[in-house]
């Protein structure tokens, strides 16, 4: 039984109200104390958040995952690029000088083979090499062009140039005079 049932009839309406305000109170009380519960829970938690010492350690460990993907990603690189000769770069003419002639190799292979895509201007004691081709491959198109320029010394004779080809690759000899 209740407080107010217990005194009787005659003291009932005032020990009602008291009763009443004592429910009030406590409920004020605990919704209080739960604010400021929260309260402090939310300011520590915030002042640790936004204090230097926790960005900087943040801020550390951010640091340390992007050095970490970034070697990842240098080692794939690295890796895809051994592994693939798609990406790896080669000059189209390599050049050999003997005490003979100036020898320039080209390779065919980016020109399916056709040394009518490749072709030798002369001028004085300059030679340009240049080559331009399409190729449709399995439904892929790739399209290829290069051109190289050669001085030559006084010596070469460029008129007298002579042109094989020999496998895959286009052999344009340019004598050097004695």
């Amino acid at each position: 039984m209740s407080e107010c049932e217990n005194n009787g009839a005659k003291n009932c309406g005032n020990n009602h109200k008291h009763c009443w305000l004592k429910y009030a109170g406590i409920i004020c009380a605990t919704l209080v104390g739960s604010f400021l519960a929260f309260y402090v829970v939310a300011d520590c938690a915030l002042n640790y958040i936004l204090s230097p010492a926790y960005a900087y350690n943040e801020f550390d460990e951010m640091d340390k995952q992007m050095y970490r993907n970034i070697n990842r990603m240098n080692a794939d690189f690295d890796k895809m690029m051994k592994d693939s000769t798609e990406y790896s770069h080669k000059s189209a003419v390599e050049f050999i000088r003997t005490p003979e002639a100036y020898k320039f190799v080209v390779d065919l292979t980016p020109f399916d083979g056709n040394t009518e895509d490749i072709k030798v201007d002369v001028d004085g004691h300059r030679i340009t090499i240049s080559g331009e081709a399409n190729s449709d491959k399995n439904n892929v198109k790739s399209y290829t062009k290069m051109s190289q320029t050669y001085t030559l010394i006084n010596k070469a004779q460029p008129q007298k140039l002579s042109k094989k080809k020999v496998d895959n690759k286009y052999i344009i000899t340019v004598p050097i005079e004695d």
